[in-house]
């Protein structure tokens, strides 16, 4: 063989072997239903809860486009076209040629180990396409979502304008402005998601000749961890060629650039660390000396490791995939931690709130059907179709919170989006009992007028936030009296405030389109049902009310400081009475209650939602960006309403005098 054939074979030897290292597993392994169900499994800890990693990676996903799934398509959409497969040139699809849709977990998988697939899907939802143009961007419609590789090109502008718009305050912000600095977080956020394995990948880069000879190769930091702590301490790092590289990779393995937001897989053996610990904390603990791992952080790093290691191998990817799973379950049962994953990975798959809120939909359907024939075959079929769909549609919505309260171990109400679901399940049983007491039909529209908008509502609420709505309490919380009592007393009174207000918007609008009578049988049963419900309304805010400030006098010294949400309690209970008295005293009758109830659902609303974006007081929580707008929605329309029930009471008094004269 002459010299240069042996040239060309050792060459193309060469190239063969960097083909085998440099082969990419098969996105369908991640779409294996056993490798997802491993890892949906996988328990991790995130800001001191132990959660599944597929709660995890919805959170995330939520974040960056607003859905806990996503289609691999060039727009993003069930009827795109598919995307590429970069390693295969070939279009990514099922069989019969239809689109791939993944889950959270699987859309993590991919992110993970395949981010040359992962770069091209249209991931970064974008409400204002001008802060795209700023960024010297090709812009499609004013609301799209753009891939990593569309934004790169401007990374360099995005990460600038990012830093000089965080210096303006946020309520002083144009919309473009907080655009940017919104998709720059996400864009950052999911740089590390993509780079998570970069330090088994490519801890260094290119530069692992310039490593000192103390480091082995290939670079394994489960082994090679200490040698790098010690070789970036003993002099300036930025002077070490591989140091940014390096860095770049440890970011990646913490896979957020919030300490509490990174990713903790490993339970340690001893209970009194109530940390768990990941790959990003160990590496960056390690290197900046605020602690040397030990031999059994080493062993997970080493555990982690292999896992990236098994691939492109199917079958031992699975397998070490497993191992891993049954290890960091077996490491957090002798904890005795990690109980209610399986349950809540139930509750993420089950989506009783998704189902509820549909089913409350198909009963308001079936409510709308009795109006048609009154008394005929068509109203009774309609009104077993209404008990069934919003019977199961409320056991769905109280089994969800309740399933909550059991993975928290908690009481039911800690976040204002866990009152919505309460408030919601509330009002919709409220509604059922009345059905069952009374049969006129009332009890069924109000359970469906309430459980359709409160799921909804929660639902877009969660989207809109787009953060994990399990959130911890402090233990002292968990177990205290008063959580456990006031706040469910002081949500019940809201919910059957906003049924007697729901009642009194029912009066209105069937006064309106012509279907009722002021005085009649009907209009006098409308206003003894909204009545009752003040009542309630009444006692259940008075004594939440009261039970609030015996905590506030245990827990800060004083019953009663005039804090917003005090006063917004106060206001509900003052109201309530108003209503009772000026109906027992003879000053309003059947349309002044009705007129007085809508003013009672705005305080209501002001109280629950409101108060919280004063941002001011002890009680302020769950502040949302958007919400002031909603709740003038809400006032408006109730104002309209409020308006035509003083045009009626008007007529009616016209009328009186007419006919006495």
């Amino acid at each position: 063989m002459s010299r240069f054939s042996l040239l060309l074979f050792s060459l193309l030897l060469a190239i063969a072997s960097l083909t085998r290292g440099a082969e990419l597993p098969s996105l369908d392994l991640f779409r294996d239903p056993e490798i997802t169900r491993i890892f949906e499994s996988l328990p991790v800890q995130e800001s001191g809860r132990i959660k599944p990693l597929q709660k995890l990676a919805n959170t995330r996903l939520l974040g960056f486009r607003a859905r806990q799934s996503v289609w691999l398509t060039e727009d993003g959409e069930m009827g795109g076209k598919p995307l590429t497969d970069p390693a295969t040139q070939k279009p990514i699809v099922k069989e019969g040629g239809k689109p791939v849709k993944l889950s959270g977990v699987q859309w993590l998988l991919m992110s993970w180990f395949r981010p040359d697939i992962a770069k091209t899907v249209p991931l970064f939802k974008v409400d204002n396409s001008s802060a795209i143009a700023e960024l010297g961007l090709p812009t499609r419609g004013k609301r799209d979502q753009y891939t990593y590789q569309e934004i790169e090109p401007a990374r360099q502008v995005l990460m600038e304008k990012m830093t000089d718009y965080r210096k303006i305050p946020t309520k002083e912000q144009t919309p473009e402005q907080r655009m940017i600095v919104q998709l720059a977080a996400g864009f950052l956020d999911y740089e590390m998601i993509m780079g998570h394995f970069d330090f088994i990948r490519s801890p260094v880069g290119t530069h692992e000749k310039e490593l000192p000879a103390e480091i082995e190769r290939p670079v394994r930091l489960s082994k090679s961890l200490n040698a790098f702590a010690t070789a970036i301490n003993s002099g300036p790092p930025m002077l070490l060629p591989w140091f940014r590289d390096f860095g770049k990779a440890a970011l990646g393995a913490m896979m957020s650039g919030n300490p509490e937001a990174q990713l903790r897989l490993f339970p340690a053996s001893d209970k009194a660390d109530e940390v768990w610990s990941g790959p990003g904390d160990l590496i960056f603990s390690t290197v900046n000396g605020s602690a040397k791992p030990t031999e059994e952080h080493l062993q997970w790093l080493a555990a982690y490791e292999e896992l990236f290691l098994a691939l492109p191998d199917a079958a031992k990817f699975k397998a070490t995939a497993q191992s891993l799973l049954t290890k960091i379950q077996a490491a957090a049962a002798a904890r005795g931690e990690g109980q209610f994953v399986a349950l809540e990975l139930h509750s993420i798959k089950a989506d009783y709130f998704h189902y509820a809120q549909w089913l409350f939909l198909v009963g308001f359907i079936f409510v709308a059907l009795t109006w048609i024939a009154p008394g005929s075959k068509i109203d009774k079929v309609s009104k077993m179709g209404a008990w069934t769909f919003l019977g199961i549609a409320t056991v769905l919505s109280v089994v969800g919170v309740v399933i909550r309260c059991l993975i928290m171990q908690r009481p039911p109400i800690t976040t204002l989006y866990e009152t919505i679901l309460f408030i919601g399940a509330s009002c919709a049983l409220f509604g059922l009992i009345a059905e069952w007491m009374t049969k006129r039909g009332l009890g069924l529209l109000i359970a469906a007028l309430s459980g359709s908008a409160c799921m909804f509502l929660s639902i877009q609420f969660d989207t809109a936030e787009a953060t994990d709505n399990l959130q911890q309490l402090q233990a002292v919380l968990i177990t205290n009296f008063w959580l456990s009592t006031h706040v469910p007393i002081i949500n019940l009174g809201y919910a059957a405030c906003m049924v007697a207000a729901l009642i009194s918007m029912i009066y209105f609008i069937q006064r309106m389109v012509g279907v009722l009578v002021g005085g009649s049988d009907d209009a006098r049963f409308l206003t003894r049902i909204a009545y009752g419900f003040i009542g309630a309304g009444l006692l259940l805010s008075l004594v939440g009310t009261v039970l609030g400030g015996i905590w506030a006098n245990y827990s800060w010294g004083r019953f009663w400081g005039w804090d917003p949400k005090e006063n917004g309690a106060l206001m509900i209970v003052l109201m309530c009475l108003v209503i009772l008295h000026a109906r027992m005293g003879g000053y309003i009758r059947e349309i002044g209650l009705h007129c007085c109830n809508l003013i009672l659902g705005c305080i209501v609303i002001f109280s629950w939602f409101g108060v919280n974006q004063l941002g001011v007081g002890l009680h302020a929580y769950g502040f949302t960006d958007g919400t002031w707008p909603k709740i003038y929605s809400f006032w408006g329309s109730q104002m309209l309403l409020l308006c035509y029930g003083l045009i009626l009471s008007f007529k009616e008094r016209s009328k009186k005098k007419t006919v006495m004269a």
